[in-house]
């Protein structure tokens, strides 16, 4: 009877690894991303960044673009990583994600900060991870003004606050 119940309980907290490791990446990729674009926008014209948000993202769709802001005074050949929007792992399987970010674009300048980020309530953008619609949850944050980007948690609500350990 101990071994059932041993055996049940190692399933169980295998499955919420597996969980945390499958939410985990997505955010992680978010973020080197979100850091390669912000260094493509040191070169010259600033990125306009979007994200698109979705209750159910499956594998492979995309979740974030971006797309060179246009001056017409200024023509500095910048790519803003526009020919690689941000996908979901093709490895995902069957679970989705919800993908939520408020606003949902925001723009890096040619020097490195960040744009619009404001929702009218906060100075910084908080784009929200969840995998099939629950726990865990990822955060990854840009700070206002200078887009520092970094990855925060929630596992144990998911309308519940994310939590940044470490400082900048």
């Amino acid at each position: 009877m101990i071994g059932i119940l041993s055996a049940v309980a190692v399933n169980v907290l295998g499955v919420r690894e597996w969980q945390r490791s499958r939410v985990n990446a997505v955010a992680m990729e978010l973020n080197g991303w979100l850091e390669a674009v912000r260094r493509s926008a040191l070169k010259g014209t600033g990125c306009r960044v979007t994200i698109q948000t979705a209750s159910a993202a499956a594998a492979g769709a995309v979740i974030a673009s971006a797309a060179p802001v246009t001056n017409a005074a200024v023509t500095v050949p910048n790519t803003c990583m526009s020919q690689q929007p941000l996908r979901i792992l093709s490895n995902a399987g069957n679970d989705v994600f919800a993908i939520s970010s408020d606003p949902a674009t925001f723009t890096f300048t040619p020097r490195g900060t960040a744009r619009g980020l404001s929702n009218g309530t906060e100075n910084d953008l908080e784009i929200r991870i969840a995998l099939n619609g629950g726990l865990p949850m990822r955060c990854v944050q840009l700070t206002s003004p200078l887009g520092v980007v970094r990855i925060g948690y929630n596992d144990t609500a998911v309308n519940g606050t994310c939590l940044y350990p470490g400082s900048f």
